[in-house]
């Protein structure tokens, strides 16, 4: 009698597991695995992690036919994650059709080497982007590995693009270790407006959270949060950021808290953020 099958996820280290060692770059350079946060040598490790991916898990599995096809998806999408997917731009680079780099995307998903992040979808007045979703890769220091980038500090694009990573994942980890049925999304408008996590309960309640590297967030940086607050009637927001300490900013109902990363970290894992 066939039994049902019970499914457990494993992360790489969140952050109650490396406080006592927290540091920023050394998360963006090393990445989580395990192995890889503590190597002297964490790019030799990345690098082999990457090539045996390639060549053991996809090859010997037999999930695609053209691995160099395959090893030229990887390294475009690299250079896009964390932005919105543009299946035909990809697959011009790569030189295989739009349908093509969908179903690598669903093998990178099915292998648990990454997520998918859609849309935040309830429309009250703005004309938002309905379908198109985001790709992160499981592990920040494997994306970084990927586009060769190295961090010598927390200033700049890239290092935000970082800083989202790796809360997206922490938040990730957060949710499937706890096992509770939250919904991440992204919401973007069609001008520009945007929100990088939105998190929703099935019971409708919603929480945004916006990721800036920053140590001085400028009242200019809150237009998206303040407008999906105001348009969706939410009451509560979080701005993650690297200012050295928490502050509110209120209007009407509606409350922001800018926090410091590594106090947003203690409170979510403490379970003082989600509801």
């Amino acid at each position: 009698m066939g039994g049902r099958a019970i499914k457990y996820n494993f992360y790489p280290l969140v952050y109650p597991e490396i406080k006592k060692d927290f540091n920023l770059l050394k998360i963006f350079n090393n990445g989580l695995i395990p192995s890889h946060f503590i190597s002297n040598n964490p790019r030799k490790l990345l690098k082999a992690y990457v090539e045996d991916y390639l060549t053991n898990e996809i090859r010997v599995e037999g999930l695609v036919r053209n691995i160099a096809a395959f090893g030229r998806f990887m390294d475009s999408i690299a250079f896009s994650h964390g932005e919105l997917l543009n299946y035909s731009n990809i697959a011009r680079d790569c030189s295989i059709d739009a349908k093509t780099v969908k179903e690598y995307y669903q093998i990178l998903v099915d292998t648990l080497v990454g997520y998918l992040l859609y849309p935040y979808s309830k429309k009250v007045s703005r004309e938002i982007i309905s379908s198109v979703p985001k790709f992160y890769f499981f592990d920040v220091g494997v994306a970084n590995n990927i586009t060769q980038h190295q961090f010598n500090n927390t200033k700049g694009q890239e290092a935000g693009k970082a800083l989202e990573h790796y809360i997206f994942t922490e938040l990730k980890a957060y949710i499937g270790l706890n096992d509770i049925d939250y919904r991440i999304n992204y919401w973007r408008t069609k001008t520009g407006l945007e929100v990088d996590f939105i998190i929703s309960t099935v019971r409708g309640k919603v929480l945004p959270i916006e990721v800036k590297i920053s140590e001085n967030v400028h009242n200019s940086e809150l237009r998206g949060i303040k407008s999906f607050m105001e348009e969706h009637q939410v009451n509560k927001g979080y701005i993650i950021c690297l200012e050295e300490r928490l502050r509110k900013i209120t209007w009407g109902t509606h409350e922001i808290d800018i926090i410091p990363l590594q106090q947003f970290l203690e409170k979510l894992w403490n379970n003082e953020i989600i509801f």
